[in-house]
């Protein structure tokens, strides 16, 4: 069975083409095809097909027309199974090279990297040949039209390439009448204009290649407003002094460069050998990894560790970006700006970079889609900032980090949770004994478990004490023990100088995405003695929220690892967690200092439901 998208949604099965039936059935067909083999969650479908506004029983709909579509395979012979239920979606399992659109981007491929001119030429000749007509013929809405228009610039972008290899053989007579429909239905862009113009003037008409630079110059100040660019400048002051136009082309069908963006190792790596595993396991062809976990749990470290010692698996490239979803200074990265800084490490010229961001996407995704590389997105915010940056099918890998459980990322788009505790005190012990080296740890041995303690097992808090005394070898390591003692300032100790390494800068972080009542409920939890935990009713109680207003909040706090539920509706926070909460706190139960509650009988009883046998927040 083929599939074809290069034209009319079609079906064909030993030459026989299938009816798909009514336009919205076809786009489902299309909207699977476009990621054959991999899981398309329920409400992507929906939005490809219906836009932002679908009827209501919209879900019964889209199930009817899945149903349909495994009918006409099971009456054409095929197994009707390729069309597969999953969890959140639905997965069409046919070959990539069984539909026309991927067919087509892997002979480009292969043509960019070709030994040859002549065998590039015919291999793009070949991809130009699967067109029958408009993309996506007949469907309407705004999926249908991106995908369009990211098809439509690949298709020029080869064209342009294969017309760049025939002017160099001399057959620039063949080339004028498809050159002039280009310059027709593409009159705003100068590399169709350039090859006009250079075909012209080799063809021995060059008066009127020059009066169409004038027109191209005249309709680039009059709809943009700009002067032509230096390439096709250069161009006409070669025709205007008589010099050969072909011998000064630039081949384009340079191989693309292989990326190397990954920062370095992380110096002082130790323990995780379970995740490093896992991740070997997750990390399969066309697979994206989401790591999440506390901000300073090692999440990076343990993402570029694990890149480093697998480079062989990414042969074609590493791209890396960090999306500064959690920082203090600035906006968080837009999707557009990060696909084209990609698409310069990609050796896409700027004049080849297509104007609509839609269409920037789909070029993206054109050159990385059947390359081995490893994307690597950090400091995530949410998954809508990185969903536009995954690839459809593809021989890579991509790997997101963030401090919050991006759920999204998981449901919608398949992607692999590896979430991160603490350290034991093995893994700690030996992250300090790197750092300080194992005579300093000899001379303390009682004052380092003792800063260990104190670090509740975060491993930013272990390099933060490690930095300090490193920096300062005089300093005796019990002098810094003495400094965490002091529970009322303990959070300044964990501050080596400079925001990286400042455990209240990393938190301060968090509030700023959190709204109000979120902020409100955090600071609650510093009211509580350490080692204590609150349930949702004592929470809305002390809030002064409905039920249903805390359990939101709670798992706001819960997705970004500020709380944990380490029971059923028993929450609790990390040490240091709890004591940055204390610190930042204004709140208080009944007017008690913070962490006093315990002792407080009133406040006890106001927080315990009626017949409940378990203690309330305390």
């Amino acid at each position: 069975m083929r599939f074809r998208v290069l034209g009319p949604v079609r079906a064909t099965i030993n030459g026989r083409s299938l009816d798909l039936g009514p336009p919205k059935q076809r786009c489902v067909l299309a909207a699977l095809l476009v990621e054959p083999g991999r899981m398309v969650a329920v409400e992507t479908l929906i939005e490809r097909v219906w836009g932002t506004g679908p009827p209501n029983r919209v879900r019964s709909t889209l199930y009817s027309y899945v149903n349909r579509i495994r009918a006409l395979l099971r009456s054409a012979g095929a197994d009707p199974g390729q069309l597969s239920r999953l969890s959140g979606g639905y997965s069409l399992r046919v070959p990539p090279h069984h539909v026309d659109m991927h067919v087509f981007t892997g002979l480009v491929t292969q043509a960019r990297t070709a030994p040859r001119e002549e065998s590039a030429a015919e291999l793009l000749q070949e991809a130009l040949d699967l067109w029958e007509a408009e993309a996506l013929s007949g469907l309407h809405g705004r999926w249908a039209q991106s995908v369009r228009v990211q098809l439509h610039e690949e298709r020029l972008t080869a064209t342009l390439l294969r017309n760049e290899i025939r002017l160099r053989q001399g057959q620039a007579p063949e080339l004028l009448p498809e050159l002039r429909a280009l310059a027709i239905s593409h009159p705003l862009d100068e590399r169709v204009a350039a090859q006009l113009i250079t075909v012209l003037y080799e063809c021995g008409q060059q008066a009127e290649a020059l009066r169409l630079y004038g027109h191209v110059r005249t309709e680039l100040a009059t709809e943009l407003g700009v002067d032509p660019g230096p390439d096709l400048r250069r161009l006409h002051q070669m025709i205007l002094k008589g010099e050969p136009v072909v011998a000064s082309l630039v081949p384009s069908l340079a191989p693309m460069p292989r990326p190397r963006q990954l920062p370095a190792p992380p110096a002082y790596f130790v323990g995780r050998t379970a995740e490093l595993a896992a991740l070997d396991r997750m990390a399969q062809p066309a697979s994206t990894i989401a790591i999440s976990a506390l901000g300073g749990m090692g999440k990076t470290w343990l993402a570029l560790h694990w890149a480093h010692l697998r480079l062989d698996r990414f042969p074609d490239g590493q791209l890396y970006v960090d999306l500064h979803g959690f920082g203090l200074e600035g906006e968080p990265a837009k999707p557009d700006a990060v696909v084209r800084g990609f698409l310069e490490a990609l050796g896409v010229e700027a004049a080849r970079v297509p104007r609509e961001p839609e269409a920037q996407l789909g070029l993206f995704r054109s050159l990385v889609a059947d390359r081995r590389m490893l994307i690597m997105l950090d400091d995530v915010r949410d998954t809508a900032q990185v969903a536009p940056l995954l690839r459809g099918s593809s021989e890579g890998v991509v790997i997101t980090v963030s401090r919050i459980r991006l759920a999204g990322l998981i449901a919608r788009h398949g992607a692999r949770s590896l979430e991160l505790d603490t350290f034991g005190r093995d893994e700690g012990h030996l992250l300090l004994t790197r750092l300080l080296g194992p005579a300093r740890i000899a001379e303390e041995p009682e004052a380092a478990r003792a800063l260990l303690d104190h670090t509740a097992g975060l491993p930013l808090a272990v390099g933060i004490l490690g930095a300090r005394a490193a920096d300062n070898p005089a300093l005796p390591l019990a002098a810094l023990v003495g400094e965490l003692d002091d529970e009322a300032h303990r959070l300044h100790a964990f501050n080596a100088g400079e925001p990286s390494a400042d455990l209240r800068s990393m938190f301060d972080s968090y509030m700023q995405a959190l709204d109000e009542q979120t902020t409100q409920i955090f600071t609650l939890f510093g009211q509580i003695p350490p080692g204590r935990d609150m349930r949702t009713f004592a929470v809305a109680h002390l809030a002064n929220l409905s039920t249903a207003q805390a359990r939101t909040s709670l798992r706001i706090l819960e997705a970004a690892y500020l709380v944990q539920q380490h029971r059923p509706d028993r929450y609790r926070m990390h040490d240091l967690v709890r004591l940055y909460a204390v610190d930042r706190g204004q709140t208080s139960y009944g007017g008690h200092a913070p962490g006093r509650c315990d002792a407080c009988s009133a406040c006890a009883s106001r927080s315990r439901p009626p017949n409940d046998s378990e203690p309330g927040p305390a």
